[in-house]
């Protein structure tokens, strides 16, 4: 089973995103900012998902630091604008759900989920992952 290391600076965010993330199959784990490379490192994560809610000199950081300890592990940055561009090293992807689910299983190299969350109501979603 893959493992995805989910980072923010909103704990609220990183559960959220991590049950979006279950869907695909994969396990999650996750960090704040602050204790993100420790984690990984013992976690040995196969993604990591960088939050929009890290500032971006924080993820570029990030970025390099992982690419160069973990060269294998791969880089998904949501954006909450269109202000980060993908490049051969950082994959980038809207902060919605739908979004995340496709860009997850599609880095992960797996099939997706039988139901992809909605992402059109925040109460069919907060009613799909808060029962």
């Amino acid at each position: 089973m893959a493992t995805v290391l989910l980072v923010s600076e909103d704990e609220i965010l990183l559960n959220t995103r991590a049950a979006v993330v279950r869907t695909t199959g994969a396990s999650t784990v996750c960090s704040l900012t602050t204790s993100a490379l420790t984690v990984l490192a013992e976690q040995g994560c196969d993604l990591v998902i960088l939050c929009h809610s890290v500032p971006d000199y924080v993820c570029t950081t990030l970025a390099e630091i992982i690419r160069c300890q973990w060269p294998g592990t791969r880089i998904l940055r949501l954006a909450a604008g269109s202000a980060w561009e993908e490049d051969d090293s950082v994959a980038v992807c809207s902060a919605d759900p739908e979004s995340l689910v496709q860009r997850t299983v599609e880095l992960l190299g797996r099939r997706g989920p039988q139901r992809v969350p909605p992402a059109a109501s925040d109460a069919a979603f907060r009613e799909r992952f808060y029962r």
